[in-house]
């Protein structure tokens, strides 16, 4: 007679294959869906009785003796175990085999050549010869003897596997057979097209669609399933299998593990006590309480990532006695070495949206290359998740040693043109807001690091603040004495070539944009400051709100202004963008003159230590300006205001000098790759090496996507990008237009504007151009307002002079052709603004002036925001470019 809620035999065996690959019993419910005390009843009938077969209501389905039984079958198994068939398969006796942590997916079941009524189930070949990072089955398999008691498994832990992921990129379902299609992977094949009369290349098909599964996170089904539904529209577009997506870093990754007790750092083969506490552990009970984090060799990643950036190492712009990128900083050319990369490290912690967990990544940058190659070429090294902080000595243990050897033994590596090259590394600046700061330099809550200023305890609300307003007796520089607020001695201390104090710039996306600027701005609209002359009322909020979402922001900035109201949801770019951009012109007619006046100094002496370059005169000013700042902040606000944040500021300046200006040491740079691990651990709860590796495909599809869609179409580049979130996908220097362009004649005005120029009243017109990494765009946008030689001017058209052409050439790679600029100049208004803005905000008035300019008489790109018909431009600050 049947039983009503039968578990289906399909699931009953997949029950004990996740219990033999480890998995603990809640991790099999959840992913199941299958009740827990179920699964513990399954499991208990198959260790007890060697099936999962639906059981006569009278008991056992034999009268022979369950022990008897068990070992005549693994007498005979042993005495036919042989080797594997030709599907590479080999039988086994149960076991539970803890699968590895580097490639989770390297355990598979095979339900159809499973004989339900034996303990007998197929595994994988490699997975019996112990292919894993360390080959030590004693840490991995227990085999369970006649007699022992299989609740002590340590398979019966009710935790997740430390190796469970969101998803998965490794094909389980896929033989290990080569797919011919994958080789057209490889950017040599990349013009091929993928059918007659069509623009779409392999090279770039392929790249679009690893970049779509990994966006989206595709399980192993879904990506299969899109595979087929491609190949059945266009047969052999694409691989049949999934093999082109295996992660060629998932076998270099390693597990470094810690003690749980003292967070003593273990390495990756620990031995049976922790050498600090001395207390007994083993390898597989820290895997599977998740006391461990995860890295990726530097070597290995540069290894791949330099060939591709050789061409751009020290192609930075330049000039004569100006600071602008890490490499004009003195203490850069202080210790500059040929032959020799440096690093810029950034560690800081990331909760968990609905969670206690948190993040804590170690991503590194290349100091020698540009800015915008930078942002665009971080790499992750390793990978902390748990409640709280990381053990500071176990976490950088593995960064200082690897550091440390390639500080002086480097590695080598083979350039684009194929010459050897040999290359050493060196850390020099890290990147982490205040909190971490004094965590890894291991100091108290003394005060500031840079100088010797203690800081002020003020009553504020119902309780305490702690307060740094200027001191004006001298103590504010650091003095030759003992050092104030030390602990003891930290790990970095070990860095080569690394200055402890110096090596720890002022983050100015922490202490200016999600710092000092949203402390202000609560302080305008706090009802508690009612009767303050600085107090803005609801109604001063609701037009702020409105004059936001009326503006039209450039590519830099991306993200359309939200209301001022749901600020408490900004980001650190939404700030900046308000702070820099939106707020004087706002602001302008809200705030008081006098507090209007204090805000511009900050936004001044910013607007400065985030242009392109930067005069010692200018440091200079801006330096003075922040003083001024905050030495008035008390007067107007409140000793209260002057926070932490605040006095950083003073800073600045002087980290400009040592380190470039404020953008080249920012946390920005690696804003793209942070946000991207919080969006895969959004759907995770462990330090999955699945999802380590998910990030390392997504950064190489990237990448792999910029050089194969180098001279795609327009159409396939857009795609990318919107994918992506990257910046245009076009060279880092010269002018390419982008879109397809149409044939029109010019004016008589743009005709009398080329003056003596030989020409054809014929030209090509386009819609966008990209020069230097700028975008110069003829939409309604805002990437139309440029400054030239001569002033600043709107772009009305983007056009192309073709007289003398006779290449074969794309048009828009054509280099004998002359693409200029039709623009309408802006004339400045002859008023008078406020002294602190009249650096960079200047009031034009539009006209009806044609002029010709060529991109290289581009001097910058400026943003535009209008008020009360009255029409501001300022230059655009730096901005990470990804």
């Amino acid at each position: 007679m049947p039983r009503r809620n039968e578990i289906p035999i399909g699931i009953r065996l997949r029950i004990v294959e996740m219990h033999q690959a480890g998995k603990g019993y809640k991790c099999i419910s959840k992913s199941l869906d299958v009740h827990l005390s179920t699964v513990r009843q399954i499991i208990y009938k198959w260790k007890r009785f060697e099936t999962v077969a639906t059981l006569p209501r009278s008991g056992r389905p034999i009268k022979s003796n369950p022990k008897a039984r068990r070992r005549t079958l693994n007498k005979d198994n042993s005495e036919s175990a042989g080797p594997a068939d030709e599907s590479g398969v080999q039988t086994i006796t149960k076991k539970n085999k803890i699968p590895d942590a580097v490639n989770p997916d390297s355990f598979s079941f095979d339900a159809e050549t499973s004989n339900r009524d034996s303990s007998v189930y197929c595994i994988p070949v490699e997975a019996v010869k112990g292919e894993y990072p360390d080959n030590e089955t004693g840490h991995y398999s227990i085999v369970y003897e006649v007699g022992e008691n299989a609740d002590s498994s340590s398979s019966e832990v009710e935790g997740e596997d430390p190796t469970l992921g969101s998803c998965s990129l490794s094909s389980e379902d896929e033989t290990s057979e080569e797919d011919p299609m994958a080789g057209r992977f490889n950017p040599d094949f990349n013009r091929e097209q993928v059918h007659s009369g069509s623009a779409l290349t392999s090279g770039a098909l392929l790249v679009l669609l690893l970049t779509f599964i990994l966006k989206h996170s595709l399980s192993n089904a879904a990506a299969k399933d899109l595979l087929d539904l491609l190949n059945l529209l266009v047969p052999g577009c694409v691989p049949k299998s999934l093999q082109f997506l295996k992660n060629r870093y998932s076998s270099k990754a390693e597990i470094h593990l810690y003690c749980p007790k003292c967070g003593s750092y273990m390495g990756v083969e620990p031995g049976s006590r922790c050498g600090a506490c001395q207390q007994r552990l083993s390898k597989k009970c820290l895997l599977e309480k998740e006391h461990y984090f995860l890295v990726m060799p530097l070597e290995v990643q540069l290894r791949s990532v330099l060939p591709h950036v050789h061409s751009q190492l020290g192609k930075h712009a330049v000039r004569d006695g100006c600071v602008s990128d890490v490499v004009t900083g003195r203490e850069y050319e202080g210790d500059r070495r040929a032959g020799r990369i440096t690093l810029t490290f950034r560690c800081d912690g990331f909760p968990l949206l609905d969670s206690k967990l948190s993040v804590w990544p170690i991503l590194c940058s290349i100091n020698e290359l540009p800015y915008a190659e930078r942002c665009r070429n971080v790499l992750l090294h390793t990978l902390w998740l748990g409640r709280g902080r990381p053990h500071v000595q176990s976490f950088f243990t593995p960064f200082i040693n690897e550091l440390h050897r390639l500080s002086s033994e480097g590695f080598g590596w083979t350039d684009e043109t194929g010459a050897e090259r040999r290359t050493t590394v060196a850390a020099k600046v890290c990147v982490c807001d205040s909190a971490a700061r004094s965590m890894m330099q291991n100091f108290q809550s003394f005060g500031c690091s840079f100088c010797y200023h203690s800081g002020e305890l003020v009553p504020k609300g119902r309780g305490f603040t702690r307060v740094y307003p200027v001191q004006t007796d001298g103590g504010g520089r650091r003095q030759s004495i003992a050092p104030m607020g030390v602990r003891g001695p930290s790990p970095l201390v070990l860095l080569p070539s690394f200055d402890i104090i110096k090596g720890f710039p002022p983050d100015y996306m922490q202490c200016f944009c999600l710092g000092v600027v949203p402390e202000f701005v609560d302080l305008w609209f706090d009802s508690g400051h009612a009767h303050k002359p600085f107090h803005l009322t609801p109604q001063h909020l609701h037009d702020l709100d409105e004059a936001l979402c009326a503006i039209r922001t450039p590519r830099e900035i991306g993200q359309k202004p939200r209301r001022l109201s749901d600020r408490k949801r900004w980001t650190a770019a939404e700030w900046r963008a308000f702070a820099l951009l939106y707020s004087p012109v706002l602001l302008e007619d809200v705030l008081p003159i006098l507090y209007h006046s204090h805000w511009m100094l900050l936004v001044s002496a910013l607007h400065a230590l985030l242009s392109p370059f930067a005069t010692q005169d200018e440091l200079s000013r801006a330096e003075a300006s922040l003083l001024l700042f905050v030495a008035r902040a008390p007067s107007l606000y409140g000793v209260e205001s002057c926070s932490f944040s605040c006095h950083l500021l003073t800073h600045l300046a002087e980290s400009a000098r040592d380190w470039g200006l404020p953008w080249a040491t920012s946390a920005f740079a690696f804003d793209a790759v942070t946000r991207r691990l919080l969006q895969m651990f959004s759907h995770s709860k462990s330090a999955s090496s699945q999802v380590f590796s998910h990030v390392f495909s997504y950064e190489d599809a990237v990448r792999r996507g910029r050089v194969v869609l180098q001279d795609a179409e327009t159409e396939t580049k857009d795609l990318f990008c919107s994918m992506t979130g990257c910046a245009a996908v076009t060279k880092s220097s010269g002018e390419k237009t982008l879109g397809g362009g149409s044939q029109r004649f010019l004016t008589a005005a743009e005709v009398a504007a080329l003056q003596n120029t030989q020409h054809q009243s014929g030209v090509t017109e386009y819609k966008r151009v990209v020069h230097n990494n700028l975008l110069i765009s003829t939409h309604l946008g805002n990437d139309a307002v440029i400054e030239t030689s001569g002033g600043f001017a709107v772009v009305q058209s983007i056009a192309a002079l073709n007289d003398v052409c006779c290449c074969e050439e794309k048009l828009s790679r054509c280099s004998c052709r002359k693409v200029v600029l039709f623009c309408k100049k802006l004339f400045p208004w002859r008023g008078r603004l406020d002294a602190n803005a009249a650096d960079f905000l200047i009031r034009v008035r539009r006209s009806e002036e044609v002029c010709a300019v060529t991109c290289g008489d581009v001097v910058a790109k400026c943003f535009a925001i209008e008020r009360e018909r009255r029409l501001y431009v300022m230059r655009m600050p730096v901005f990470e470019m990804h």
